[in-house]
């Protein structure tokens, strides 16, 4: 019996995510690019969303922590989880807003009192100390966390594996990177982490 080795299992892997509605093109992160991305991110973390705030990317920090990352862009027909809060915002340790990408969930948060709906995707709690002194001195964040997707629960040789939203510094890093392998033409292209162990 022919053993597979890990090279057959990961070109195997990156054939399922491909077969994925909306997925672009798969490229493995060797350790130099891995490196890079953490540096760039965690120097990106400094000065987020146009110069609002300051951030905590535990998400690509735990991709990053997993066996094997690999990028993949995506096109608008790809379906993120409408459940999960990718993107929290936290004040005196406590979390005070987040972004939301349901509908319905925003609907509810529109009718209650206590919070505000901003740019019809993000949720702030009233009163919540927000200014760019606060960011300033820590005591205001944005943590970015990983998440998992159902598309990637169904492949079985993946295992734990969490998904993350790089910052633009790293996205254009991770573009100009794999330009010469993968497709990147479409202007509305995204990009997303994966990092995994296999099983």
């Amino acid at each position: 019996m022919k053993l597979i080795t890990e090279k057959e299992v990961l070109e195997n892997i990156k054939v399922k995510m491909m077969s994925i509605r909306g997925v672009a093109g798969v490229a493995e992160l060797n350790e130099e690019q891995r490196e890079t991305v953490a540096c760039l991110e965690e120097e990106s973390m400094k000065n987020i969303l146009a110069g609002m705030g300051r951030g905590k990317n535990e998400g690509v920090k735990e991709s990053l922590s997993r066996n094997i990352a690999m990028v993949f862009f995506m096109n608008i027909d790809f379906e993120l989880p409408k459940d999960v809060d990718m993107m929290k915002l936290y004040s005196g340790g406590e979390m005070v807003g987040m972004a939301l990408m349901d509908s319905n969930r925003i609907k509810e948060f529109k009718k209650d009192k206590n919070y505000v709906v901003i740019s019809d995707f993000f949720v702030l709690k009233k009163g919540a100390k927000i200014n760019s002194s606060a960011f300033a001195n820590g005591e205001a964040y944005f943590v970015f966390n990983g998440i998992q997707i159902d598309q990637f629960s169904r492949i079985q040789e993946l295992q734990e594996h969490v998904v993350s939203i790089p910052s633009p510094p790293v996205f254009d890093f991770l573009k100009e990177q794999f330009r010469d392998k993968i497709d990147l033409f479409d202007p509305q292209l995204g990009a997303l982490i994966v990092g995994f162990n296999l099983s």
